[in-house]
């Protein structure tokens, strides 16, 4: 077994992230490629070349010493003057500034998809080859003096139907009781082979994460279930796990521009160099999930309009794409400086939340 020390969550760092690196990459690669545009160099890192060779098209595929992310150098992607560009003897066709609009769009795009794209395999093959982890619409315990039990709820029983609304999971249960506070519920449950329908009111809760009130009734979940699923199955769930995780992560990002957020939940680099180290005792399907999750982490991430980030880049595209020019090469390297100040102060501050500071 591998014990958390700081060689430990290096090592889980660079074997998680390098690959979602990686593709990352190679999405911005292969778009860049079938679209005519020359690519220089694709790196795995930052600064000083540690090894690499050269392809039959002449791009350099390299190890950088600083394994922070990566880049794919292509011709003529520097925001340089466009004027210049055209007075300029050097043929200039297969330059990313002289690529289609469309194109350009598609090389910035593909970066971010592929890393969305791979989290939906990764989990999909997860829920296939291992299973999925599901919680039973079967009432585990009863709190004392809760609707639940004032009602006639009982340990054991498994709920199938609220308001005529069918409940697969518990999270079914979770989801309709939290959204109907003070509302009188309809539930049907199987108990002995026997169908009873209780009349619940969900208390007025409220949440001190989301500071919205919620219903509750009192209940607990019985132990979750590891459930195989046909490839059709894994597919839909894993669709709708990514969506889900989507959804979170923009609740997070909400949160977090509000303030609403406590520092401890936000997770920089080292924490997640810690996670990474001690997750690579817990079996080949943790470590997979880990990198489903942080797949789609930075896919999202990347799509932020962010000058420096794709989404950065996105927006630029936009602006040109409706007001038929692009930005000047002036304003657009203003707000690459700012896009990289902004990025590098957000990273040392999310660093000390991780030290606690």
């Amino acid at each position: 077994m591998f014990e958390s020390t700081i060689v430990t969550s290096l090592i889980g760092f660079f074997v998680i992230l390098t690959p979602l690196i990686f593709i990352h990459e190679l999405g911005h690669y292969f778009a860049a490629v079938n679209s005519g545009v020359k690519v220089e160099a694709f790196s795995i890192g930052f600064g000083p070349e540690l090894i690499g060779f050269n392809d039959k098209r002449n791009t350099r595929w390299k190890f950088s010493l600083i394994p922070l992310g990566g880049y794919v150098k292509m011709k003529g992607e520097l925001i340089n003057s466009l004027e210049d560009q055209e007075n300029s003897p050097v043929s200039v066709k297969d330059t990313f500034l002289k690529a289609k609009l469309v194109s350009r769009i598609l090389i910035v795009l593909s970066g971010p998809l592929a890393n969305l794209v791979l989290g939906l395999i990764l989990i999909t093959s997860i829920y296939v080859f291992n299973g999925r982890y599901v919680s039973p619409p079967i009432v585990n315990s009863v709190i004392k003096n809760q609707p639940a039990m004032l009602a006639g709820l009982k340990s054991g029983d498994a709920i199938f139907e609220i308001n005529e609304t069918t409940v697969n999971d518990f999270s079914d249960i979770k989801n309709i009781v939290e959204r109907s506070p003070d509302q009188e519920l309809i539930i049907n449950v199987l108990r002995e082979n026997k169908i009873i329908s209780l009349n619940i009111i969900p208390n007025i809760f409220l949440d001190q994460r989301s500071k919205k009130t919620v219903g509750r009734i009192g209940i607990t979940a019985a132990p979750m279930e590891l459930k195989k699923m046909s490839v059709i199955d894994a597919l839909y769930f894993g669709l709708f796990d990514s969506a889900k995780m989507t959804l979170e992560w923009f609740k997070g990002l909400k949160s977090m521009f509000l303030l609403e957020v406590n520092k401890k939940e936000i997770v920089g680099p080292i924490g997640i160099a810690k996670i990474s180290g001690s997750v690579l005792d817990k079996g080949f399907f943790s470590i997979i999930f880990l990198m489903a999750v942080l797949s789609i982490n930075l896919g999202l991430i990347n799509l932020l309009p962010i000058p420096a980030l794709d989404g950065g880049y996105l927006v630029l595209f936009i602006y040109e794409s409706i007001f038929k020019k692009p930005v000047s090469s002036k304003i657009q390297l203003i707000l690459l400086k700012f896009g990289f100040i902004f990025l590098l102060s957000l990273m040392l501050l999310v660093t000390a939340f991780d030290l606690g500071l």
